[in-house]
Formats: structure tokens, C-alpha cells, sequence
């Protein structure tokens, strides 16, 4: 009877099997992506070893993020994956000093030294990602998917691409507001494609990596490196690696399952028993379709009872949008307020006492300026119609382009969004306690004491629980953001989602979707999981009491009365949302201004009857020339000759 090692790699987003004979050859090798269906996809990967080898017997183990309930339902042992890789790279390649493996939603570094005592190559560290899939597989079919290019085909137009585009590989969403303006601009497909494999290869190297020496030779290994040469290449780019300096191993995408199957004849070698592949198959069968990786209670319904929706909704009416500016005032002084955000623009009209008079918000379409300047244009406009002439007495901006729109409209004032938001908080609830707000891609935590803001806490590289989050997902399904709360609210058993980044939620909505769940059941989840990311992600509080009594929360994302009440479930305080809660940046930044910049001096403001002048156009790919950071950076040029510069690294 013929006797070989079996390991099973059951990934995020993909299964691997790999069959090692007695001499450490691999001989046989399958892998497939699971759908979320990780137990049906092991099992039919095991039919093909039972019908490949009927009277053989194996050793076997399984590897991989999915790895414990298979290994639990087939009765053999767990190996940790970085294990599992290390033990492959010291038997195949022991002149690696680098292994950089990427997954679906994995990534990993493996430093190596060689022992000269044991005479054994050593993993002396290793770097993996957390909660951020920024940077692997499943970040590439995101962009594939944006840029509707089959991600089997993705490598092939990455290598017909020519010219490198600064494009963030630290979260999908953000991926997408850098690449929906190269879109626009008519940038080509294949050029964005070589683009994102620069990005992922700049991400693990600068985020994964994080300073740790990458020393030749680097094995590359895992699915989006064997199935995307370019990205090899883009690595070995970066790193500046001769051929020498790079090792593809033999069928890299199934060399953590060969590791897995190496581990049964060492580090389990007392441990493991010789099974055939008809046992295993007969250890699942009835189980694997019902195999649940991370079993986890519904959450319950938002309301109690209808009492309890009643005066929900009682509490949090919200002003009508404020559209129509005084008739027939000759003139008019007003302050504007603009919030140039990372997917909204909105602006406000202030008048001399403060009050809001005017109000816009839109996506920003990948080209604020020019949004900003025709809905500037439509507010002259209705003025005029409404016999009033608008005398502008001061601009200020903020927000993710808060210095570029101050540039293209010459604004009195600007500030960091966090100072805007607060200010316009307390002029609305003067005693807030902490202040949070939801934008599109940006989070901030504001704690504040008698008007004093004592702290301040940021998302950083990771936009889950924004506003463009859950609309990714909507989007998926079909349906209309502005009926995401409706739907939510009609769910009795909200799925459970969890705390995760946009990559890793796609495959547990799918997971719940096979499971029963309905599209509403998911929504309500959703908007859960936007609330736990921020206390897990960035709050990260241990006492919610700190939070204070008088929580105001603002940002177009809780416009969402579904997130809210979810807010108002997690805290477990009533929370106020702030009027015009997606103006409040904007409006902050007007009494800002109003505050800082006197009557007595002129504002610098382009000026509402010149907007029709306002064209500019964009120089990328333009390094800095002053020191040897070489920043790659975009320069504007206005018509009217001045210049922005957007792009630098460094305080240089």
C-alpha cells in the first residue's frame, strides 16, 4: 500500500491540498477558491485525492485562517501557517532569507537567518496583517472589479501598463477615491492595473514590513504572486533584486499546504496516523455544507417594542435641508463654510448672526473643484432669482481638500476638520461630552470637557465603519443608500458581522447570505459592524462611561437613522444627532472664519461673479527635486497663474 503526506491549506478565500511522497516530492497539487463554502470545497478536494489514490494512506494535516473547524471535523492536526511556510522554505529554498507570502486576505513577511550551530536555516521574525486585507488578493479583485477587468486577466493588463500612478494600497476604499479620478481623467485601464500592483507591493514592504530589513534571496509564494507575475516584478522593482535575488518556488500558490504535509513526517512525526482519503471523506460527509467557521449569536432587533421606535423617531427629527436664501436683500452679507471631503462636498451660507441660510451636499464625483464651483455658481443664482445680491464677507475651508479648495478659491480661512467639527458642535449642544463624527472615508472621536476638546482620536489606514462602506456593500445588493435604514429596521435577527475591514466582510456577507440570511438581515448588520469598528478599530475604549452623558454624533453616515440607533444601542445613551449632521464640518469652518477674520478687511474670496473663471489643470508624475526623498507630486495650475502642489512626503 502506498503510503504519502497530505496538508490542507483552507485560506480566507481559497483551499489548497498538496500530496508529498516519501522523498518530499510534490506529486499531486489542486487549488480552488471556496466561496465561503470552505467545508464543501475541502471535501470535494478530497474526492479528487481518493479517486487520484483509492488504496493509498496518508499523514495529514491542515493549515490555513479556516483551518481549526476542518481539522476538528477530520480528527488530525492543526498547524499554525506561518509554521507550515517556514517548514517549506527551509526544505525547498534554504538560501532564502525573505519569504513574502500574499493570500486573499492574508499577507505575511518571514525573515530568515542561517544558524551556523544547528546548520538550519531559522525563521528569526515574522510580520502578518491584521485587520486591515489591504495589500492581497482580495484587494486586487476590488480594484479588478472597479475597473470591470476579470481578475484572471488583471496581470495581463498590468503588463501591457507603461506608466506608474500613485494609487494607496492600505485599504480598498481608499484605493478607489485615488483611482475613480484617473478614471475621469481617461487614465487607461492597464496603466491603473500596473498602478495597483505598485501599490500592494509598496504596501507590504512599507506597511507590513515596517522598517524590518528585506534581505535577499525573497521567495515570493501564495495566489495573487503566482497568478500576477507583474507583481513580482513590481517587488523586485522596489527592492532592486536581480534575477538572483528572486525564487518562484514550484506551483508557489500550494507551498504553505506542501509545509502543512511536511509537518506530519517532523513536527508531528509521533503524533499523526496513516488514514485513507475514503476515511476522511466519510469523517464529513453530512457536515461539510453545515460547517460553520465562526458561529456567532444574531444580534437583536433594534426596537424592543413599538413604544421604543416611536420615541426613537420622536428624538431624532431632523430640519428640513436649508435651500432658500431671504428674498429681495440688497445686499446680503454672508460667511460660506466649505467641506471639501473624501467622497462629499458640501458648503453653507452663514448669515452675519450665524445661521445656516444655504446649504449643498453632493458626491464629489472624483473632481471637487469643479462640483464646488457649479454648485457655487446655482446658489448666486437663486439668490438673483430671489432679488437678493450675496455680499460675501469671508471664505473658509476644510475637510480631505481643505487646502486645495482653498487655493482654487482664495479663502480667508482654513482648518483640520477635526477644529471645524467641533466648533460646530458646540454651538448646538454647548455641554457635549465627546463628539463623534462618520464621513465618507474619515472618522474622528472628539472627547470634550466644558467646551474643551481634550482629546482627539483618528481612523488611520482603514476605512471600514465610513460612510463608504456600507455603501459598497448596498451597492452589492441592489440596494438605494437612502433606503439602507428602512431595510435594516425590518430585520428581526440582524446578522452578526462583526468588527471587519471592507476585503474581509465581503466573504463573511456572503457566508450569511448562504446561510439564510436576507438582504435586510444583512443591512442591519452592516450597520452594527459600522459602530463596533469604531470602538474595536478606533475608539478602543474599556469603559464606555468615559464617553461622557451628552454624545453628539454628526457626518452624512448618520444621516442613517439604522446607525444611529445602533450608536444608541452600543453606548447604551440616548445620543443626539446633530442638526444638518453632514454640514457640520462646513458650518464649523463658517463660524470659524466669521470668528477670525474682521469686517474691516477685505475678503480674498475669488468671488461668486468671477466662479465662471475658476479652470485649472493637473501635472502628475512631478518629483521633487529638493531633497532625496524625491516626492512624487501633482501640481494645479489655476488660470488665474497661481499653483497648488499636492503630493509631498516630507516637510520639505
Amino acid at each position: 500500500m502506498s503510503r504519502f503526506l497530505l496538508g490542507i491549506d483552507v485560506g480566507s478565500t481559497t483551499a489548497k491540498i498538496a500530496v508529498v511522497d516519501a522523498q518530499a516530492r510534490l506529486i499531486f497539487a489542486e487549488y480552488r477558491r471556496h466561496f465561503a463554502e470552505q467545508g464543501n470545497c475541502v471535501r470535494d478536494l478530497l474526492a479528487l485525492v481518493a479517486e487520484r489514490y483509492p488504496d493509498a494512506q496518508f499523514k495529514v494535516a491542515v493549515c490555513g485562517s479556516g483551518a481549526r473547524p476542518i481539522a476538528d471535523l477530520l480528527g488530525v492536526d492543526f498547524v499554525q501557517e506561518v509554521v507550515a511556510n517556514s517548514i517549506a522554505i527551509k526544505h525547498l529554498h534554504p538560501e532564502a532569507r525573505t519569504a513574502i507570502e500574499l493570500g486573499g486576505q492574508d499577507a505575511k513577511v518571514i525573515l530568515f537567518h542561517y544558524d551556523a550551530a544547528s546548520k538550519q536555516l531559522i525563521a528569526s521574525d515574522m510580520r502578518m496583517n491584521g485587520v486591515c486585507a489591504g495589500g492581497t488578493g482580495a484587494f486586487i479583485d476590488e480594484i479588478a472589479q472597479l475597473l470591470r477587468i476579470p481578475v484572471e486577466e488583471f496581470n495581463a493588463h498590468a503588463t501591457r501598463g507603461k506608466r506608474i500612478h500613485q494609487v494607496s494600497g492600505r485599504c480598498g476604499v481608499f484605493a478607489k477615491t485615488d483611482i475613480q479620478p484617473l478614471l475621469n481623467q481617461g487614465i487607461a485601464r492597464e496603466e491603473l492595473a500596473l498602478s495597483t500592483l505598485y501599490a500592494v507591493a509598496r504596501q507590504t514592504i512599507g506597511g507590513l514590513a515596517q522598517g524590518a530589513t528585506i534581505r535577499a534571496p525573497v521567495v515570493f509564494e501564495g495566489g495573487p504572486l503566482t497568478f500576477n507575475p507583474q507583481l513580482v516584478s513590481a517587488f523586485a522593482d522596489i527592492l532592486d533584486l536581480d534575477e538572483d535575488g528572486v525564487i518562484v518556488p514550484e506551483k508557489p500558490e500550494v507551498i504553505v499546504a506542501r509545509g502543512c504535509a511536511l509537518a506530519t513526517q517532523t513536527l508531528l512525526a509521533d503524533r499523526a496516523e496513516w488514514l485513507t482519503a475514503e476515511t476522511l471523506l466519510e469523517r464529513m460527509r453530512g457536515r461539510a455544507g453545515t460547517l460553520r467557521l465562526d458561529e456567532q449569536d444574531a444580534d437583536r432587533p433594534f426596537f424592543d417594542s413599538d413604544a421604543d421606535r416611536e420615541d426613537f423617531f420622536a428624538r431624532q427629527l431632523q430640519p428640513e435641508p436649508i435651500r432658500n436664501v431671504p428674498r429681495n436683500r440688497q445686499p446680503l452679507d454672508v460667511w460660506i463654510g466649505i467641506d471639501s471631503g473624501s467622497t462629499t462636498s458640501k458648503f453653507v451660507f452663514l448669515d452675519d448672526s450665524g445661521t445656516p441660510i444655504y446649504s449643498y451636499y453632493s458626491n464629489n464625483e472624483g473632481a471637487p473643484l469643479r462640483v464646488l464651483s457649479k454648485a457655487l455658481i446655482d446658489a448666486r443664482e437663486h439668490a438673483a432669482e430671489r432679488g437678493t445680491e450675496l455680499n460675501v464677507l469671508g471664505v473658509g475651508t476644510t475637510g480631505y481638500g481643505e487646502e486645495l479648495a482653498a487655493a482654487a478659491f482664495h479663502a480667508d480661512y482654513h482648518t483640520v476638520e477635526t477644529v471645524a467639527h467641533a466648533r460646530a458642535a458646540l454651538e448646538y449642544q454647548p455641554d457635549a461630552s465627546f463628539v463623534l463624527d462618520i464621513g465618507g472615508q474619515d472618522m474622528k472621536a472628539i472627547f470634550v470637557n466644558d467646551g474643551v476638546i481634550t482629546g482627539i482620536t483618528l481612523n488611520e489606514a482603514c476605512s471600514s465603519g465610513c460612510g463608504a462602506f456600507i455603501e459598497t456593500f448596498a451597492n452589492s445588493l441592489s440596494v438605494p443608500v437612502e433606503e439602507i435604514a428602512a431595510r435594516a429596521f425590518r430585520s428581526t435577527a440582524p446578522a452578526h458581522l462583526g468588527s471587519r475591514c471592507t476585503v474581509f466582510m465581503r466573504s463573511r456577507v456572503i457566508t450569511e447570505l448562504k446561510n439564510g440570511k436576507s438582504a435586510d438581515d444583512i443591512l442591519a448588520g452592516l450597520c452594527r459592524s459600522i459602530i463596533k469598528n469604531v470602538f474595536t478599530k478606533v475608539i478602543r475604549l474599556h469603559n464606555l462611561e468615559a464617553l461622557g452623558d451628552k454624545i453628539v454624533v454628526q457626518g452624512g453616515t448618520f444621516r442613517n437613522d439604522a446607525i444611529l440607533r445602533a450608536m444608541e444601542l452600543h453606548t447604551g445613551h440616548e445620543v443626539t444627532r446633530a442638526p444638518y449632521s453632514e454640514l457640520m464640518g462646513a458650518i464649523g469652518v463658517g463660524l470659524l472664519t466669521k470668528e477670525q477674520h474682521a469686517h474691516e478687511q477685505p475678503s480674498t474670496f475669488l468671488g461668486l461673479d468671477r466662479l465662471e473663471t475658476l479652470d485649472y489643470h493637473e501635472e502628475s508624475g512631478q518629483h521633487c527635486p529638493f531633497c532625496a526623498n524625491h516626492c512624487n507630486r501633482t501640481i494645479v495650475h489655476f488660470a488665474d497663474g497661481t499653483h497648488y502642489v499636492q503630493g509631498n512626503r516630507c516637510e520639505r
